[in-house]
């Protein structure tokens, strides 16, 4: 009877794979993504039962792994139970600054092991942090610090940072000014010497009672690509979350995480930290990020997991090859961002196993995830996954800037590889923080009457397609997607092919205004990899277009090229595109070589000041 009953098992069992080989093959791959993101869902089920915070869980690997390496930092290392007794006394020095659940206190700091106790100390007694950008100066650093309210300001070694802040002082008010450096101006006082003094002894978890996962954990800036950058309040619920993506790959205690991002964006702290903290894992901390030094930091401490974001992997690809290129412990490379050229390239070279690319915004409700190693995704959105990750995306009018809508005023869903604008529905189970202090912001956010009267759903500002398997692949930002001769060119899409050219080593697309012309004309900025070279041959001019020729449409196909020495990039290697296109091709005001593409020779020529003029006063036609 057992005998029979096995057989009838194992024939359903192949009966099933077989249907769903046949009839849904894109199902096994959800059901591979399911298995693998259970562990994560059912703990995070578990610390909302329990209202088990970050800080809890840092308790928790303390005394699991109280003598293992935690951080490495250049020469040194620390151990959980060393960074626990640091922490400890952070949290007893803020408590004696009168500092309670719900007050905020703003980090000014680089990546530093003060960094990573000071907030891991704050989050054992429930404080908010508002992590502010170290790149910041002026203006936006007033008003990065001021939206946030803080009570305190706590700024990192480094005169530098002192200065800054000094300089912006009168426009802050309310606020005590602590420093970890030793030269200190008469208005700051020492955060070490606070924290000294201090007990080690394990802070009691009552401090922190009153948070739950609904509790604002800390304060990410949007980077700032334009206008001033603004705070995504970031909840403990999603704290955790974040920490949990790498769950979704088996990482484990014996692995050993490279974080050279900057620890005041989700990216670094959320995930990286964060998941290092919940795995009892270990970090090497790099104070910024260098291409020479990324490989020789690899090998030297083992490191299985690195952790990339925006352009960081092309630094690495466009550094000299070396016979070592493949010498590493390097399991994993997990980041969003990737282009695929350098996707390509960076594989060839490194040999790095699996790459997990993702797509996510630390204010967003939802990411995606590619767990399968497949080129160029950043994830999965079946009709599966969405009844669990509830997502969809809608067809968008990037002239106009907004969603197409039907006769009846609601918007159209998209269909296979069609590239559509990406919107969340709010409910009860999905909810959007935004942004502190920012009412109007917020509001943008906000899709309404997406698929019926009355429905609210989340902007996430960006555009994507999701192919017959289900695949996401990211296409381009909403405001990046220009439209020329009545079509949509994506500015990703031509920057891939114009950086494929072999002298080159980046391209940056944008498009700028011509005036009695509908839309914009494409523009990509280049950089030579000869860094000196002043002006582009016309055998490389001709090979950039032949190149476009060959891989781009006709209405893609750059109007402008621009030879750079390099690009103004933002502190997590996004291009910053705002001066390009306000610059545009006006020769006049731009003193590095231009090149306009003459349509009647099929060929790119240096721009003149009166090409220019001829340009602009539609004498010469483009």
């Amino acid at each position: 009877m057992f005998l029979i009953a096995t057989g009838i098992l194992a024939a359903l069992s192949g009966t099933i794979y077989l249907g769903i080989k046949i009839f849904a093959p894109w199902l096994r791959y959800d059901l591979f993504y399911l298995r693998k993101a259970m562990a994560s869902v059912n703990e995070f089920k578990s610390a909302a039962k329990s209202k088990k915070t970050l800080a809890d869980y840092f308790d928790r690997t303390v005394a699991l792994y109280p003598n293992k390496v935690f951080l490495v930092f250049q020469e040194n290392s620390y151990t959980y139970r060393q960074v626990e007794e640091k922490a400890n006394q952070v949290a007893r020095a803020a408590l004696d600054m009168g500092l309670k659940v719900g007050d905020v206190v703003a980090v000014m700091m680089f990546n530093q092991p003060d960094l990573i106790w000071t907030y891991i100390g704050l989050q054992k007694i429930g404080v908010q942090q508002a992590f502010i950008n170290h790149n910041l100066r002026s203006k936006s650093l007033a008003h990065c610090i001021n939206v946030c309210e803080p009570k305190v300001l706590i700024v990192g070694q480094g005169i530098d940072l002192l200065d800054a802040v000094v300089d912006i002082q009168d426009d802050l008010a309310g606020i005590s000014f602590y420093s970890y450096d030793t030269s200190l101006p008469a208005t700051f006082k020492s955060f070490t010497e606070a924290c000294s003094s201090m007990s080690t002894n394990k802070v009691d978890a009552s401090e922190r009672s009153e948070l739950d996962l609904s509790s604002v954990n800390c304060y990410i800036f949007t980077s700032g690509t334009t206008g001033l950058p603004k705070p995504a309040i970031v909840t403990h619920a999603k704290t955790l979350r974040g920490a949990y993506v790498m769950w979704m790959f088996d990482i484990s205690s014996d692995d050993i995480l490279y974080e050279p991002l900057p620890m005041y964006h989700s990216a670094g702290l959320l995930m990286g930290i964060g998941t290092v903290i919940t795995k009892g894992a270990t970090v090497v901390l790099r104070e910024r990020f260098s291409a020479t030094r990324f490989w020789d930091d690899c090998r030297k401490h083992n490191v299985t997991i690195i952790h990339y974001v925006g352009e960081l992997l092309r630094y690495l690809v466009n550094t000299p090859e070396s016979a070592d290129d493949k010498k590493h412990c390097v399991k994993h490379a997990i980041g969003n961002g990737l282009r695929r050229d350098v996707w390509a390239e960076f594989q060839r070279r490194f040999a790095v196993p699996n790459m997990v690319e993702f797509y996510a915004a630390t204010e967003m409700p939802v990411g995606f995830i590619n767990l399968f190693n497949k080129f160029g995704a950043c994830g999965r959105s079946s009709p599966l996954l969405r009844k669990i990750v509830p997502c969809t995306f809608v067809k968008y009018d990037v002239h106009k800037d907004e969603p197409n809508r039907g006769d009846d005023g609601l918007c159209i869903p998209c269909g296979a590889d069609e590239v559509g604008l990406l919107v969340i529905p709010l409910g009860k189970d999905v909810t959007f923080e935004g942004y502190k202090n920012q009412k109007a912001a917020n509001e943008k956010k906000l899709l309404k009457n997406v698929f019926k009267q009355g429905d609210i759903y989340v902007n996430a500002g960006d555009l994507l397609y999701v192919d017959k398997e289900y695949f996401t692949y990211f296409h381009d930002r909403v405001g990046d997607t220009f439209r020329w001769k009545g079509e949509n060119v994506s500015t990703t899409e031509v920057s891939n092919v114009v950086s494929s050219v072999d002298f080159l080593c980046d391209a940056c697309c944008y498009g700028v205004l011509i005036p009695g012309n509908e839309g914009r004309a494409g523009m990509v900025a280049v950089c030579h990899k000869d860094s000196e070279r002043s002006a582009l041959s016309d055998d490389e001019l001709m090979v950039i277009l032949n190149q476009c020729k060959e891989l781009l449409p006709t209405y893609a196909r750059p109007r402008f090229l621009r030879l750079q020495k390099e690009f103004e990039i933002t502190s997590t290697f996004k291009q910053r595109k705002s001066n390009l296109q306000k610059e545009g091709f006006d020769v006049v005001h731009i003193d590095e070589p231009i090149y306009y593409l003459d349509i009647e020779t099929e060929k790119y020529r240096p721009m003149t000041k009166d090409v220019c003029i001829s340009i602009t006063n539609g004498r010469i036609s483009l």
